[in-house]
């Protein structure tokens, strides 16, 4: 059975990259006033041990230093090794930025690979917009996105760590996420001080709630300083270290493993027989997309999944309902408008009798021709049609490429599956044909079986609600009546 790691990517982009600003009140949002900042200088050099349930994974280092007379450059390198169903990894990201020398972003460019994939994102100030772009496979992928605040700093945490905090405050943020392009909100509530250790003094730390794009991280920041970062669901903990403290870390735990998902034993889990299930654990479900008829419906947090094929079938190529042309859009990272990708479809679907043969020819070519191979990076469709490799990320994305580009609306599913013994992340497609069905290209499945659970749909922005649930999350089978 083939990879399940959508978790993969958003651990490493949950690193705050280029992300958000701060109110200068409670409940307040804009710049805050210059003198509630500490020098940036002081802020130096920070590096962080980097550890996931318990399991050291690398490090983390942030420089800053003074770029000209008003301006500040900083610097973020993360190094990381990991395990992804048997398969170790080596991660390099890094992120230049230019600020003022409050951290108002400038400009910002990040690299990440993972000896598999390679990414680039770029984003810079232009009056009240940001311009992004996307660099992958050789294409350029840019957007632009209104800015509504005058501020707009480069790091959430190193933001929040160079103002002065009240028990109780909380401010407001705007942050950017430089994955989808797009710019978020966000919050930071002060929840007290303690005492904590920073590189062998002890100091009277705020301890904050930073809560961005569907996650909470509590962030430890004394004048100017990051000294802890941790995340409960995923249990990754940033620690602060000396700067000379380095070495190779080799990881020791299997993450497919350490991020299994708790269930009822699951009898005959590749069956397409519909099957209900409870999902349990201190989460709010409103936040999340669980009724998706006819694919699965849902009552609170009771989901039954009846997955099949399709009642109604659509000619090819069908004629779109009005409701369902946004399915057929490209997106920053599914460029359906890319001559190679509309070349593959073209060639994939001509002579189909049918939209249920069409999405079948597609599901079959991606099952077929992409090779299994964990990956931490972006999925991007013109980067796996360019390699043909990855995992079920990049599995489900060039599907959707491709079923778009061939005129059928599609779009990703994000949650979880039965494999192995337990439940594990996972994200496969969903294509129209005159109505909705799952396909699972990479579980080799023209429908995909029953215990493929939806927690969201949607572009990455809306797949990051996934990550509430992860660490918190159990599931129960209900027998059948």
């Amino acid at each position: 059975m083939k990879p399940v790691l959508i978790t993969l990517w958003i651990i490493v982009l949950m690193l705050p990259v280029v992300a958000c600003g701060s109110g200068n009140g409670n409940n307040e949002s804009g710049n805050p006033d210059s003198d509630l900042y500490i020098t940036a200088a002081d802020a130096g050099t920070q590096k962080f041990a980097v550890s996931i349930q318990g399991d050291d994974v690398g490090y983390m280092q942030l420089d800053i230093n003074d770029h000209g007379t008003d301006s500040l450059l900083i610097t973020q390198t993360i190094s990381w090794n990991m395990i992804l169903m048997g398969n170790r990894r080596d991660i390099e990201m890094s992120m230049t930025a230019v600020s003022d020398r409050e951290y108002n972003l400038g400009s910002m460019e990040m690299h990440m690979s993972d000896g598999s994939a390679d990414i680039t994102i770029r984003a810079y100030r232009q009056d009240s917009l940001l311009i992004s772009e996307i660099v992958t496979a050789g294409r350029v992928i840019e957007n632009s996105t209104v800015i509504e605040s005058d501020y707009l700093p480069v790091l959430a945490d190193l933001a929040c760590a160079s103002m002065e905090w009240m028990e109780g405050q909380e401010r407001t943020f705007q942050s950017f996420d430089p994955a989808s392009g797009i710019i978020l909100s966000s919050t930071a509530v002060c929840s007290g001080f303690e005492e904590v250790s920073l590189l062998g003094d002890t100091v009277n730390a705020a301890r904050l709630r930073l809560s961005q794009m569907g996650t909470s991280n509590t962030v430890w920041v004394f004048e100017g300083q990051i000294i802890r970062e941790y995340e409960e669901g995923l249990g990754m903990d940033m620690t602060r270290v000396p700067p000379g403290q380095g070495g190779d870390i080799i990881a020791t735990r299997d993450l497919y493993e350490v991020f299994a998902i708790s269930s009822t034993p699951i009898s005959n889990p590749r069956s397409t027989d519909p099957r209900t299930f409870v999902l349990q654990g201190d989460i709010d479900w409103s936040q999340f997309h669980l009724n998706i008829p006819p694919v699965q419906t849902a009552a609170g947090c009771t989901v039954t999944v009846s997955n099949g094929v399709p009642g109604h079938i659509a000619q090819f190529p069908p004629s779109i309902p009005e409701e369902l042309r946004e399915f057929t859009l490209p997106e920053s990272m599914i460029q359906c408008d890319d001559s190679i990708i509309a070349g593959k479809a073209a060639s994939l679907t001509v002579g189909s009798t049918d939209s249920w043969e069409a999405a079948r020819r597609i599901a079959s070519f991606v099952d077929t021709s992409v090779e299994n191979s964990p990956t931490v990076s972006l999925p991007s469709a013109v980067d796996v049609m360019d390699n043909l490799r990855g995992d079920c990320n990049e599995h489900t994305i060039l599907t959707v490429a491709l079923a778009r580009a061939a005129g059928l609306p599609a779009r990703i599913c994000a949650g979880i599956v039965y494999l192995n013994g337990s439940f594990g992340y996972h994200a496969w497609p969903m294509i129209w044909v005159g109505e909705w069905v799952a396909m699972d290209p990479t579980f080799s499945q023209y429908i995909a079986d029953g215990t493929h659970i939806i927690l969201a749909t949607g572009d990455l922005e809306a797949q990051y609600i996934v990550n509430s649930a992860i660490g918190r999350l159990s599931v129960i089978e209900l027998e059948k009546d």
